[in-house]
């Protein structure tokens, strides 16, 4: 079975329950570089985190990681992976049946002819299945699998490197469209869950 889905993310739910603390955490960390925690008080943390930002003092940013579960194309997660400092744990082709699992595949919007698109994947689809029937492991028989081919990481940055990779795949006119319009849902969930640290970014 061939489903086409749309590129996507989620939050774990670890890092929801994170999410209230945040800002708290980051200025408590921070206050140790001026020795002013005698100032933290209720509401103090938005002030003190557009001063850090202000100042490019974003090393403190870094204490806090956070993750997103990113659903996308073999062809987008190349280039997700390529963001470092960074902790990716990405859907096995190797060990994933897809004979068993049936398989999902992202179609870029540019395609005009989505019904010859979609049959040559079916046909790449049958000659995996096939190979799999005749006894291929499915580490052998991935390497048929287009690079359309669904896969699914946890993707884990810290503040400072989510703000950086934002810019770069999110605001960057020259990034591709996949990466770029999931990385645009993460830009605008951020801002409604943490305008203090990423309401700047436009």
């Amino acid at each position: 079975m061939i489903k086409i889905i749309e590129p996507s993310f989620y939050w774990p739910e670890y890092t929801i329950r994170l999410f209230p603390f945040i800002c708290q955490h980051i200025e408590r960390c921070g206050r140790i570089c001026y020795k002013s925690e005698d100032k933290i008080t209720e509401g103090s943390a938005e002030k003190f985190i557009k001063m850090l930002i202000r100042s490019k003092h974003e090393s403190v940013l870094e204490h806090v990681s956070l993750t997103a579960i990113v659903i996308c194309s073999r062809s987008c997660s190349h280039q997700l992976v390529r963001h470092r400092i960074a902790a990716y744990s990405q859907e096995s082709q190797r060990y994933c049946d897809y004979g068993k699992k049936g398989l999902q595949v992202i179609c870029p919007p540019s395609v005009i002819n989505k019904e010859k698109w979609a049959n040559t994947i079916e046909y790449i689809y049958n000659e995996y299945l096939l190979q799999l029937k005749e006894g291929i492991l499915p580490e052998d028989a991935r390497y048929l699998l287009p690079n359309a081919t669904k896969t699914e990481l946890a993707v884990t940055f810290n503040i400072r490197q989510w703000r950086h990779v934002l810019l770069e795949r999110a605001l960057n006119s020259h990034a591709q469209w996949e990466i770029k319009n999931i990385f645009r849902k993460i830009l605008f969930d951020f801002n409604n869950k943490l305008p203090i640290l990423f309401g700047d970014l436009s």
